[in-house]
């Protein structure tokens, strides 16, 4: 393992615990959804924007990357829109497990944009995880709303996700994360605009709303989104989901320390919850297996 790789590997693991605390803030934070997506949004472009100044960097882009970089900041836009919806209307334990379905919508997308075959097994744990989606469903019926935002959302990351892994490879992270989240905040502003509502500027705020998106804009947005996509030059996107595969368990631990009984669950729920992240390690162990495979078949006849 060379130094490079193992910092990538910690600072991968450190934004991944950043991340848990998303879904604990816009639990905390008294927004709604749009408007809370508005002003993390805007704090975190200013963030960046201040430190590609202070840094020197250009804010130059080719074309192809602009468009592409607006786009998914519409496909982000709608994850981080369904995402927080989902926890205003059920829990911050039900939104972040529902968000660890991603991992399972990456094995359904990757092929479509690979040009590879579905692999069996990716078939056989999604069918496990939509059964745990359903006993939750049954058992939850009081979120059910917020389980089926939830799994959307994931869908939605799962897309833009892949689509950052591409874009990566050739160009600035900071750069991809400055123009992703100046369109997220965007369309914010417009659907907001459109709705006759004016958007919520962080001096707008109380200062218990502000405290709160400040660490949520700059810590857990500016700075997470930029690192987690720059950990893709050192990191393969197994490896980087994998690790993410963790947020939802941060979250509910987080979730259970501060809110207690109001975060709990049905029993069979948890069995549910386990059933899901048990299939997400079980794709993750299966991947390596099968890569280890073909770099055997590789090397063999040159043995």
């Amino acid at each position: 393992m060379t130094p490079a790789y193992r910092n990538a590997l910690l600072l991968l693991h450190f934004t991944v615990f950043l991340w848990g605390w998303t879904a604990v803030f816009g639990k905390l934070i008294g927004q709604d959804a749009l408007q809370l997506v508005f002003t993390r949004t805007f704090i975190a472009v200013c963030g960046l924007g201040a430190f590609a100044l202070v840094a020197r960097r250009s804010f130059s882009i080719g074309t192809v990357d602009l468009r592409a970089c607006l786009l998914t900041g519409t496909l982000i836009w709608a994850h981080w829109f369904t995402f927080y919806h989902s926890i205003k209307v059920s829990t911050a334990s039900i939104g972040a497990a529902c968000m660890a379905t991603s991992t399972l919508f990456t094995a359904l997308l990757e092929p479509f944009w690979f040009k590879r075959a579905i692999r069996p097994y990716e078939v056989v744990l999604g069918a496990v995880v939509i059964g745990a989606l359903l006993l939750l469903f049954g058992l939850e019926t009081r979120y059910r709303l917020g389980i089926a935002l939830g799994v959307l959302s994931a869908g939605l990351s799962a897309w833009f996700n892949i689509v950052n892994g591409v874009l990566v490879r050739r160009g600035d992270a900071v750069l991809i994360g400055f123009y992703e989240l100046l369109s997220v905040a965007a369309c914010a502003a417009i659907v907001l605009l459109a709705q006759g509502r004016a958007p919520e500027f962080p001096w707008d705020l109380g200062h218990h709303d502000l405290g709160y998106q400040l660490l949520l804009g700059l810590v857990c947005t500016a700075f997470a989104f930029v690192t987690g996509v720059a950990v893709m030059k050192q990191l393969s996107p197994f490896t980087v989901v994998l690790a993410v595969n963790l947020e939802p368990v941060y979250t509910i631990i987080i979730a259970l320390l501060i809110w207690r009984q109001g975060e709990r669950l049905h029993t069979g729920s948890y069995v549910g919850l386990a059933f899901i992240l048990a299939c997400l390690f079980a794709n993750g162990w299966l991947q390596r297996r099968e890569r280890r495979r073909q770099e055997t078949v590789t090397i063999a006849p040159f043995a």
